[in-house]
């Protein structure tokens, strides 16, 4: 049997700068994505920005999607003005991921988002975010706990009858944080399902069309645990 096909849609961060690129950028994803899918028996890709039409040839060509952790999105894709406390953004990155997450939807290819990734799903279909921790609760627990980068930070509620729930088989589970923004609004179709005990919503899943879930934090650099979930996203693929 030959292996699924996983295309991740890539960062976009300035290059250091040469005599012949003054402001070439470079496209990259991180080594755990790329271990996590190999290990789960993917053949993973990183997908170039490109046409419209050459972008959905190349998502034909795969069996899944995997949208990555990155950079803010920048606020006006979900009609905000910029807060002093949002990080920065990379406008042609945050159309890129759109329209390859709107060409996975149209071809129903199953996708899963890690952080930035969930929070890219919600706004595209039409949600909002906190750009800030801060701006969301009064008493927020620490999100962007980078001590523990790669272990569990704090514990999420799943919700009943949902995709992580009848996978993880737990009402509570340990994840890792570094977030420092959150989904705020649900968009359409987005259905919460999990939650961190100051409220921040740590998991998403759409209710229609192919397999697509979101989860906040970032199980590709936790251990073995979190590998029943890169699994389950690569049978979706096989399906």
């Amino acid at each position: 049997m030959s292996k699924p096909v996983i295309g991740l849609g890539g960062v976009l961060e300035k290059a250091p700068p040469t005599s012949a690129f003054p402001t070439f950028r470079r496209l990259f994803t991180n080594e755990g994505y790329l271990a996590k899918l190999q290990k789960a028996g993917a053949l993973p890709i990183l997908l170039p920005i490109a046409s419209q039409a050459d972008l959905e040839c190349m998502v034909g060509l795969c069996d899944g999607i995997l949208l990555p952790g990155g950079p803010d999105i920048d606020p006006s894709f979900y009609h905000q003005e910029r807060h002093e406390l949002c990080g920065p953004s990379d406008l042609d990155g945050d159309r890129y991921q759109i329209q390859l997450f709107h060409i996975a939807r149209k071809l129903n290819k199953p996708i899963l988002g890690i952080c930035r990734g969930a929070q890219l799903i919600n706004v595209a279909q039409g949600g909002t975010l906190f750009q800030d921790y801060h701006l969301q609760s009064m008493n927020p627990i620490i999100h962007p706990d980078y001590q523990r980068w790669d272990c569990v930070s704090h514990q999420v509620e799943v919700v009943p009858n949902s995709i992580l729930s009848e996978l993880f088989m737990t009402d509570s589970l340990g994840v890792n944080s570094l977030h420092h923004q959150s989904i705020a609004k649900p968009g359409t179709d987005c259905k919460v399902t999990a939650f961190s005990s100051d409220g921040s919503i740590e998991a998403i899943e759409l209710s229609s069309g192919a397999w697509c879930t979101g989860v906040q934090w970032h199980p590709e650099a936790m251990g073995s645990e979190m590998d029943c979930l890169f699994e389950v996203f690569i049978n979706e693929a096989l399906a």
